[in-house]
């Protein structure tokens, strides 16, 4: 009798361990919740029949392509029916001061722009932040890896507690700034932004010479930023001129131009050369 129940005891475990050892499932319930993976997991089955097509280039899940299969085939489940409060946790090892950066433009570009910072700490060379907003719906895990890649970014892991509660893991590759313009040596930039910031690439040092299109006066305000988004210099005038020109410190990858004072003041438009 008591080595019936142990042979039992030992085939449940096996059989619970071969199920979460599995990480592709382990994947997929940790986006649907344990619940919705048992209603559903014949039909699950089914689509992820292939598991090879759901492995990256190293062999371990791409959750990018679970995810939209998932949403895809309706069991992504994001709504809430009405507003409540979404937590949103972030975890990441390296340069969280970009991150954040990155994270509030992503945030806004998905229509996301009034939360708070519910908690943040630093454990060891893990940062880990908690992001509180009202809303109907949870942050959708396809369009949010989608505008983090754009960036630099990729998502190693998430983890949906419930609706409400989310956990995704943030790795970083090479750091990108899409709305960062690309400066060329003596090729004249002009173009204009309703807000009044005008973010800048660079491959080369020197110097820029900026004005304004419509010959206002503005109060200049350059910030410098090495490859990491890290601020390098601060160069802000405060007599209104018409243009300036200022030397590029060392090291300086990302360029962020706006008016000291009030940046819709140069909404027109600015002209900027690199020399």
């Amino acid at each position: 009798m008591v080595r019936k129940l142990l042979f039992t005891l030992l085939l449940v475990l096996f059989v619970n361990f071969k199920l979460f050892a599995n990480t592709l499932d382990f994947q997929i319930i940790s986006l649907i919740g344990v619940q919705d993976y048992r209603v559903n997991q014949k039909f699950i089955q089914r689509l992820f029949n292939n598991q090879e097509e759901f492995l990256d280039g190293v062999g371990q899940p791409d959750l990018y392509k679970i995810s939209k299969v998932l949403k895809d085939n309706g069991l992504l489940k994001l709504t809430f029916g009405s507003p409540k409060e979404l937590e949103v946790s972030f975890e990441m090892g390296h340069n969280p001061a970009a991150f954040t950066s990155v994270l509030y433009d992503v945030l806004g570009a998905m229509g996301y722009y009034y939360f708070l910072v519910k908690q943040s700490r630093l454990d060891g060379e893990k940062y880990q932040f908690v992001l509180s907003m009202n809303t109907e719906y949870a942050i959708d895990p396809v369009l949010f890896q989608e505008k983090l890649r754009d960036y630099g970014y990729s998502v190693s892991r998430i983890e949906k507690r419930n609706v409400q509660q989310w956990v995704y893991s943030i790795s970083q590759n090479t750091l990108k700034y899409p709305k960062a313009v690309p400066l060329e040596k003596n090729l004249p930039q002009s173009r204009a932004d309703l807000k009044g910031e005008y973010w800048y690439s660079l491959k080369e040092g020197g110097s820029i010479i900026i004005s304004s299109v419509d010959g206002a006066s503005w109060y200049p305000k350059i910030v410098f930023f090495d490859e990491n988004l890290r601020i390098l210099k601060v160069e802000a005038l405060e007599d209104s001129v018409y243009e300036t020109k200022v030397v590029i410190p060392n090291g300086t990858v990302f360029v962020e131009i706006s008016d000291y004072y009030l940046p819709i003041a140069i909404k027109e438009g600015l002209k900027v050369i690199l020399r």
